[in-house]
């Protein structure tokens, strides 16, 4: 059913003007004349008039005739009718004497008009033909023009998968790029605190050796002393002795705490060492799915060639058709309709 828009009388008016000036009334024709109407409601307007014109008889002009001459043989027509028309009348007056010499010119005027009933069934059979070839070029056209737009659609869903996959990639090499530099960047840090803190223990560890070094050389040397001064001083010696043993007692838990901090120092440089092949692995995963994004992005430029490709192929197929349209002849023009003289 057509949409409302543009009536029937209208378009009806406007291929009755084309055929006037000797062209074929076609849908972008009659679009053109009016300024405004879809094809679809132009089609269905241009089907009925043409089945009105297969269902009434005309006797058509051959369309070589210029339109002047064609005007002047319309006006002699009515002219001719209206001085048949007024010798009638004086026939008719006159009496039954003419009427004889009326019916024979009856006769040759049906004669005459059978014969261009004749002629104009003819020319309906060609304008049949001509019409159902210009219905099955227009449909023709009409499923050109919509495999055109699903082409064009197609082209336009492709061109944005690829602007989406162009997105893609990008918003995954920023992040990518992003996550790398904070992945670095934790790296370095992890290293340089465990750098550090080794570096702190190292140097605890270097004092503490040291120190004890040095205590135990001067425990050395007061042991000396007090061996030295044994008998005068025996009681003051095991005194000390036994400090000193508490001393070293001390020391050597000082030792072992300083050992358990270096462990656990390496087990923490371990573990950033471990957490630091992990973070290499993240990185190769995200590089992995890097490359799965350009190859997907390949693909749908692909596919948007192939799509091209398609569309030119339809585009040429559709010049392919206009130009057998327009190769045709055209239909003949200002149509005039058969009138039949009275009946005494």
């Amino acid at each position: 059913m057509a949409r409302s828009g543009i009536r029937y009388e209208e378009v009806q008016d406007a291929a009755e003007t084309l055929l006037g000036r000797g062209l074929n009334p076609t849908i972008q024709r009659v679009r053109e004349l009016l300024g405004t109407g879809s094809n679809t409601t132009i089609s269905e307007h241009l089907k009925s008039w043409q089945q009105q014109l297969a269902e009434a008889p005309k006797v058509i002009l051959p369309p070589a005739i210029p339109e002047a001459v064609a005007a002047a043989l319309d006006a002699f027509w009515k002219l001719a009718v209206q001085h048949a028309e007024a010798a009638f009348e004086e026939q008719r007056v006159i009496g039954a004497q003419a009427i004889a010499a009326a019916e024979q010119a009856r006769d040759a005027a049906i004669a005459e008009q059978q014969q261009l009933r004749n002629e104009a069934d003819d020319q309906r059979r060609r304008l049949e033909a001509a019409q159902t070839v210009n219905r099955e070029l227009t449909d023709r056209l009409l499923v050109e023009q919509e495999r055109r737009a699903a082409a064009e659609s197609a082209i336009q869903a492709a061109e944005q998968r690829v602007q989406a996959a162009t997105d893609t990639v990008a918003q995954i090499r920023a992040e990518t790029t992003a996550r790398i530099a904070q992945i670095e960047a934790t790296l370095h840090q992890t290293r340089t605190d465990m750098d550090q803190q080794l570096a702190e223990a190292r140097q605890r560890f270097e004092t503490e050796r040291q120190r004890g070094e040095a205590s135990e050389a001067r425990w050395l040397a007061m042991l000396d002393q007090l061996r030295a001064e044994q008998t005068a001083e025996r009681q003051t010696f095991a005194t000390e002795r036994q400090d000193w043993k508490n001393q070293e007692i001390a020391w050597r838990e000082q030792r072992e705490i300083q050992h358990r901090e270096t462990t656990e120092l390496r087990a923490t440089l371990a573990v950033a060492e471990e957490r630091q092949r992990t973070l290499v692995n993240e990185i190769e995963q995200l590089r992995s799915l890097l490359q799965l994004a350009e190859t997907r992005y390949l693909d749908a430029i692909r596919d948007a060639e192939a799509l091209r490709g398609e569309l030119k192929a339809a585009l040429a197929d559709r010049q392919h058709l206009q130009r057998q349209l327009e190769a045709w002849p055209p239909l003949p023009s200002n149509p005039v309709q058969t009138q039949a003289p009275d009946s005494p």
